[in-house]
């Protein structure tokens, strides 16, 4: 039997994406040239248990998850999002109160712990002709309280080669979830 129905599935390409930080008030701001994010992942560790007298068999029940650091790789650029935010918890790390910054006549507190959110965008679908139209977001990736735990400022200087300078942060965090879209209605077939 054939399917009256064939969708074609193509594969998410990784250059389509955005990086959304949570500030210090209950706000997200976008981090602006981000180009290149290492991928999410994590480890579940099997807890073993043998039966009395028998050594030819092992019960392994899930125990433990380990999640691996994140790693972003943003461009030297005039947005300086991820650079407060290690100064903050380098602050933390050396008072051990949070860094406070005066920002138009308030002061303002930099959180060390922080949600990231990473959104992929769908390509194939999005008509850039369409003026105004937003592209549809295929996943989000929900990082939760992540905090800068190695930040490399400036790379390693050349005169002679012609690549972006890239700052690197590495984010310790406490596991992350995704977030998938509401699948799409099929089209009506006539």
């Amino acid at each position: 039997m054939v399917p009256t129905e064939i969708r074609r599935r193509d594969p998410l390409r990784n250059f389509q994406f955005s990086i959304y930080v949570e500030t210090s008030e209950p706000a997200w701001v976008c981090v602006a040239g981000v180009q290149k994010v290492s991928g999410l992942s994590s480890t579940v560790s099997p807890h073993e248990t043998w039966e009395g007298g028998n050594n030819l068999h092992r019960y392994a029940q899930p125990d433990r998850v380990t999640w691996d650091p994140v790693t972003l790789e943003q461009g030297l650029a005039l947005d300086d999002t991820l650079e407060r935010w290690a100064l903050g918890v380098r602050h933390f790390v050396m008072t051990g109160r949070p860094l406070e910054v005066a920002s138009g006549g308030t002061k303002q507190i930099v959180k060390v712990k922080r949600n990231v959110v990473i959104e992929m965008w769908d390509t194939v679908r999005f008509d850039k002709s369409e003026a105004g139209q937003e592209r549809p977001r295929v996943r989000r990736y929900r990082i939760h309280n992540a905090w800068i735990s190695k930040y490399s400022a400036l790379p390693r200087l050349d005169a002679l080669a012609s690549e972006v300078a890239l700052a690197t942060v590495e984010l310790v965090h406490e596991g992350w979830t995704v977030d998938l879209p509401a699948p799409a209605a099929p089209a009506p077939t006539s």
